[in-house]
């Protein structure tokens, strides 16, 4: 994947050439400046270059994609298809994916109507996985899709190398703008490690204001193992996310958490007491009053130590232990059926409860640093309410937004490497129906600015495939359906691989085939997905959808394991 390579297009003469895919976009509004804000607290920390900019230049923003709800109920691995979409309208700033530089998007998200939505406090959770300054290269492995899932090559999706101090004026101009995005009382949650932890810590504070600080998360994200057991002065196995609030005054949204956990019974009797009722721990009483506690005792929910009773005095109206010691509420853990027990307890500020990816391979996507649902769907539990708009300017492997939609927030997300847009969208696309049968909302990409060029050219590629129109049921030539059927599809990425193995099955080459049953030259809008679930599926290449009954332009756009995209056009 990578930097992004622009699609090579066939057109109904299978001429190969390559275009962008918002060619032919007409006339495009002028860039403008949006105004910042200043810091609201002291600035703590200096640095060569400092510069706390007063305004961004706001580029357009050129619609590149839209993808429909896709609800059609179907079998696990069947792609989705939908009717032709309309035009997303600018005013709709939901669930949008954005290709370009983050700064230029934040800018662009601020920029009232009409050429932009407008956004200026409308955002209630921001989330960003920024670079860690790891001075590293990250890298994905390109895999074939089939059995045992070989390896092909590899490629660079980003690189976290920051000359000088650049990395705080990068940081400290992207969180003033994030600032003019989020709402009163929303909260901002910066990921990060223990290499820029504490500069970070201060320049939120500069930006919100230190009385705008809510907490600091420690997350357990690996458990050390092998070599990292024995690292110099211990392994470095917790990331840490800063949380401030836009105004903690407003007050800042606040959903309190639970955690679940889970006990075989042998661990269970090593943790907790056991009586008639099952296993359970105490807590002090607290401020109960008298009636409450008699009312605990009633349900045998109070618990007398060394072997005491409790008894309890209406006259002195108090409720005591007989063999001295402090009386205890009884909680009880949850008998699952099964030989284990369940505990909730509330979630502190110490995460070691969400494994990272390590223990959890199911979600691996592939993409270098991806953090895990169930980190993210503790975030977005705690700060937002179903409807409510997140933000993602860092958005990566997609995760955020992926949680997000399952959990009925709006989105808007935005990545520089078009690897990461590509990742994000497939993940999202398998995401099909909901729960219930609900429509998985849609989603629009844009490019804003002038993203980088490809890190390299991309590999050439070789398509056969058919489109035409089929006879319907009842026999009649005026047909209302398409048939789209891929026979083979070739790149000469693999070539160095086919020196030494045999050729696999193409499909084995493609991770996704999308299909625009009105394509107009400027906006893709897909209306079949076939992107497998699955490592080892493969798409099927075989495609019947409705068509109108008047000539139009059916594109196919195939996505291979490098990122290479290769789009189709025939008129039919």
């Amino acid at each position: 994947m990578g930097a992004r390579s622009m699609p090579s297009t066939l057109n109904d003469a299978d001429n190969p050439r390559h275009v962008p895919m918002a060619s032919g976009k007409s006339v495009q509004p002028q860039a403008s400046p949006v105004a910042i804000g200043p810091p609201r607290g002291r600035a703590m920390l200096q640095w060569e270059g400092k510069q706390a900019p007063q305004q961004v230049i706001a580029p357009p923003a050129i619609q590149l994609e839209a993808h429909r709800a896709l609800a059609a109920e179907r079998e696990a691995g069947e792609p989705a298809w939908d009717a032709p979409a309309d035009e997303t309208t600018a005013e709709d700033p939901s669930n949008r994916l954005f290709y370009g530089d983050n700064k230029a998007v934040l800018a662009h998200l601020l920029r009232p109507p009409p050429h932009g939505p407008g956004l200026g406090g409308q955002v209630r959770l921001i989330y960003i996985d920024p670079p860690f300054d790891s001075g590293s290269d990250y890298t994905r492995k390109i895999r074939l899709r089939t059995g045992r899932r070989p390896v092909v090559g590899e490629q660079v999706q980003y690189g976290d190398r920051w000359p000088g101090d650049s990395y705080l004026q990068f940081m400290y101009e992207r969180l003033l703008l994030l600032r003019e995005l989020l709402a009163e009382d929303g909260s901002i949650w910066v990921h990060c490690d223990y290499r820029q932890v504490h500069r970070l810590h201060l320049l939120l504070e500069e930006v919100f204001g230190p009385e705008n600080y809510l907490n600091t998360i420690a997350w357990r994200s690996q458990v050390a193992r092998g070599a990292k057991v024995n690292a110099f002065y211990f392994p470095f196995s917790t990331q840490y996310i800063e949380i401030f609030a836009k105004n903690r005054a407003a007050p800042t949204l606040w959903q309190p958490q639970k955690k679940r956990l889970i006990f075989t019974r042998r661990q269970a009797a090593a943790r907790f007491m056991e009586d008639e009722r099952g296993f359970f721990r105490t807590s002090d009483p607290g401020t109960y009053s008298f009636a409450r506690l008699k009312a605990l005792h009633a349900e045998g929910r109070l618990y007398a130590p060394y072997g005491g009773d409790i008894i309890v005095d209406e006259k002195q109206r108090r409720v005591y232990a007989s063999n001295g010691g402090n009386i205890g509420v009884k909680y009880y853990l949850t008998d699952l059926g099964d030989g284990r027990y369940a505990v909730e307890r509330g979630v502190d500020n110490l995460w070691d409860d969400i494994p990272g990816l390590g223990t959890t391979p199911g979600e691996d996507v592939g993409y270098p640093t991806q953090k895990t649902e169930a980190l993210l769907r503790r975030i977005i539990a705690a700060s937002t309410r179903p409807g409510d708009l997140v933000l993602d300017c860092f958005v990566g492997s997609g995760t955020s937004v992926v949680v997000a939609q399952k959990m009925g927030r709006r989105w808007i997300a935005a990545d520089l490497n078009y690897g990461a847009i590509q990742t994000t969208r497939q993940r999202l696309q398998r995401l099909g129906a909901a729960p219930g049968g609900r429509p998985t909302p849609g989603f629009t990409l844009w490019q804003v600015g002038e993203p980088p060029p490809p890190a390299s050219e991309p590999a050439g590629t070789a398509v056969d495939l058919e489109i035409r129109r089929r006879a319907g049921e009842d026999g009649q030539t005026a047909s209302h359906w398409v048939e789209v059927r891929i026979r083979d599809y070739r790149t000469d990425a693999l070539a160095a691989w086919l020196r030494s193995h045999p050729r696999p099955d193409w499909r084995a080459l493609v991770d996704a085939v999308e299909i625009d049953m009105a394509y107009d030259g400027q906006i893709f809008r897909s209306c079949l997905v076939d992107v497998p679930a699955h490592r080892r599926a493969q798409v099927s290449g075989l495609y019947r959808l409705p068509a109108a009954p008047h000539p139009t332009v059916v594109a196919v756009r195939i996505t291979d394991i490098y990122g290479h995209e290769t789009l189709v056009t025939r008129t039919v």
